[in-house]
């Protein structure tokens, strides 16, 4: 198996450990509850790279207008251009000397993390762990841009793990890059990302997912939300030929909101899968979520999303949506939204549609002049259009709008 190889990797004894539980459990498959349509097991087969060196032959990224620019690159993080003040870079053992009192909260959270064989994987072979700490108080113009970029030759396993620190009263807006540049290698892109976001501290967070059709990518993006904090989060996976999203948010404090927002745009031949989760843990806080896919070709759909409400959270209001495209015969698409709550005073909604197109508006348009394929790209990008107008980043918006759009017309044959 390829796992084999990771027997003789030489670790310190906490990534041991690490390793210890990733190679007792192996790669999902579909016999793991969280994991029944999305099997992994065909890892397996493949003769991987697991500490990628190489240098990328082409770093481009979102261009916005006065970001700062930050990079992984195969699991390497650098940053260019100069810090902004109240913005500090710095690997996770510098961070820890000087925020003892965070660390001792920090080590108590993996009680509560999903920590699957992936996340153990990512544990014990990550070799960076930077924290971008956004100090006090700290309100930041424009957004912080980071890519994460996997570009290689030969079939590369890359790690990659952040930990994103917002302190109490900061606002700041964070876009993830995600892109693989290697059509021909086989990749897969095992990222991990905690962000905790202090008291009445406020964070906006794009991620936007553009993989190539041999690219595994699995996202765990872990949030911890404090009293009186806003985070609006955003997730688009556009391509991919797997794409495993683990967004779990834990709230914290009270007078919280968190909104979680969702595209995906399957192809032919690629699978797209959301498990997301919102714990309510404490009073008066509310959660949205809104979720939407067009599903093309013979493309694969999954939507798993849980809302916890626990004891103490009375007062909690926490709202679902997920609702859904089939372009095509061929698609399919798997959901399953879950309400757990153990208090009584909360007011709480999930729900879930999947559809194809409708056929009254397709003749009406045709009856005005439009092309069949033109009428149907319009039609779906309309019924996209409601998350994507939620992003307030003007170039941002109109290079997810494109990308949508090339998408759903490549699949038309326009």
């Amino acid at each position: 198996m390829a796992t084999d190889t990771l027997v003789s990797i030489s670790l310190g004894k906490e990534k041991q450990a690490a390793m210890d539980r990733f190679l007792a459990k192996g790669f999902p498959t579909n016999k793991w509850e969280e994991w029944k349509y999305a099997s992994l097991k065909s890892l397996n087969d493949i003769d991987w790279n697991w500490n990628s060196s190489e240098t990328p032959t082409n770093a481009s990224s979102t261009s916005i207008e006065g970001s700062l620019q930050l990079q992984s690159l195969n699991g390497k993080f650098t940053t260019v251009g100069s810090l902004p003040n109240g913005v500090e870079i710095l690997e996770f053992s510098a961070f820890a000397a000087q925020n003892p009192d965070f660390i001792t909260k920090w080590e108590k959270r993996n009680q509560i993390l999903d920590q699957n064989s992936l996340y153990d994987l990512n544990d014990a072979l990550t070799t960076t762990h930077q924290v971008i700490w956004v100090k006090a108080g700290t309100t930041l113009p424009q957004p912080i841009v980071h890519q994460l970029l996997a570009d290689v030759s030969i079939a590369s396993a890359i790690q990659s793990k952040l930990l994103i620190y917002i302190e109490k009263g900061a606002n700041v807006t964070w876009v993830d890059d995600l892109r693989s540049n290697s059509s021909s290698e086989t990749i897969l892109s095992n990222y991990v990302q905690e962000i905790w976001v202090e008291e009445s501290a406020n964070l906006t967070f794009v991620k936007t997912q553009d993989f190539a059709l041999k690219t595994t990518h699995v996202d765990h993006t872990f949030i911890f939300q404090q009293a009186n904090s806003q985070v609006d989060m955003f997730t688009f996976s556009i391509n991919g030929g797997f794409v495993r999203n683990n967004l779990h948010f834990y709230v914290d404090g009270e007078n919280v909101l968190s909104n979680l927002n969702g595209l995906y745009v399957p192809g032919n031949n690629e699978f797209i899968d959301s498990h997301t989760v919102v714990d309510h843990r404490k009073p008066n806080s509310e959660s949205n979520e809104l979720y939407k896919g067009v599903l093309l070709g013979n493309s694969t759909g999954v939507f798993n999303g849980k809302i916890f409400v626990r004891p103490d959270a009375q007062k909690t209001n926490a709202f679902q949506s997920c609702k859904n495209v089939l372009a095509s015969d061929k698609a399919t698409m798997n959901t399953k939204p879950q309400l757990e709550i153990w208090a009584d005073d909360v007011k709480c909604s999930h729900g879930t549609t999947t559809g194809q197109l409708s056929d009254e508006a397709l003749f009406y348009m045709r009856s005005r002049g439009i092309s069949e394929e033109a009428a149907k790209t319009l039609l779906m990008l309309a019924f996209v259009q409601q998350v994507i107008d939620k992003v307030e980043i003007p170039e941002l918006k109109e290079s997810i709008s494109d990308r949508v759009v090339a998408k759903i017309q490549q699949a038309l044959g326009v």
